[in-house]
């Protein structure tokens, strides 16, 4: 296996939608892709992360491969990474080897492949009837705005309007949102109201930049999908819902 990606922060970049959430997992390296699918250790939150073979400059996979990675472990390695390296990857009597290359120098890291047992390997069969796609800049000040009097976020959803409401022992917060420079689309067939965990969120949106759009699905009391782009990488998560009560 011989990977060469043209931009060792841009990978990084990538791998920070899976670290926010998870400390190690099981990545399949196939002729066409890296993916992952993953829970993180509560069992709350979900990620499917999917990087395809045309982001990278040399993909050589003679036959597909699974490995556990440390991920922890790896993100002190990938921060270490300078803004003009790129980053090639590679497998080596059981160790994963990352190196940062230039034309004039190379820094190679070397670190060993875990033994873990696969968990989950699907996603949800959920049919979303609602979804609406929001910058992500919007999505963080709405998380950060429902936090000072919450610990969880209640999304409504009706055809025009994507509201956001909530009520506790400590204060209320109501914001709406009608298609425009903040909510670019908005679908809803049936309607849906929700709610899910602020901490969660913030984890999830930690990875995204002022320009991404994130687009979200919702359904009534159930798990929210949520999905952006970022660098070359595609990332889905769900996150299940809370109780009102």
């Amino acid at each position: 296996m011989n990977l060469l990606y043209p931009s060792a922060r841009g990978f990084a970049k990538a791998m920070e939608a899976i670290w926010n959430i998870i400390d190690e997992g099981i990545f399949k390296i196939g002729k066409d892709q890296i993916s992952l699918i993953a829970m993180d250790p509560s069992q709350i939150s979900m990620i499917i992360f999917r990087l395809p073979k045309e982001t990278f400059l040399e993909y050589e996979v003679s036959e597909p491969i699974s490995v556990g990675i440390d991920i922890d472990y790896a993100k002190k390695i990938l921060k270490r990474a300078k803004a003009n390296e790129q980053i090639r990857i590679s497998i080596e009597k059981g160790k994963l080897i990352m190196t940062f290359e230039t034309d004039k120098s190379k820094r190679e890291f070397r670190m060993p492949l875990l033994d873990l047992t696969e968990g989950v390997s699907k996603e949800p069969p959920i049919e979303y009837n609602n979804s609406f796609k929001i910058a992500s800049e919007t999505l963080k000040e709405i998380v950060e705005d429902t936090s000072i009097v919450s610990n969880y976020v209640k999304f409504v959803l009706d055809p025009d309007t994507v509201s956001i409401d909530i009520k506790s022992d400590t204060g209320e917060i109501r914001e709406d949102f009608k298609v425009g420079e903040d909510v670019m689309e908005i679908k809803a067939e049936t309607g849906a109201r929700s709610l899910y965990p602020v901490q969660y969120l913030s984890d999830i949106l930690k990875a995204t930049r002022k320009s991404d759009i994130v687009s979200i699905y919702m359904e009534t009391e159930k798990p929210l999908r949520l999905e952006f782009n970022l660098e070359g990488a595609f990332i889905r998560y769900y996150l299940a819902p809370a109780s009102e009560s």
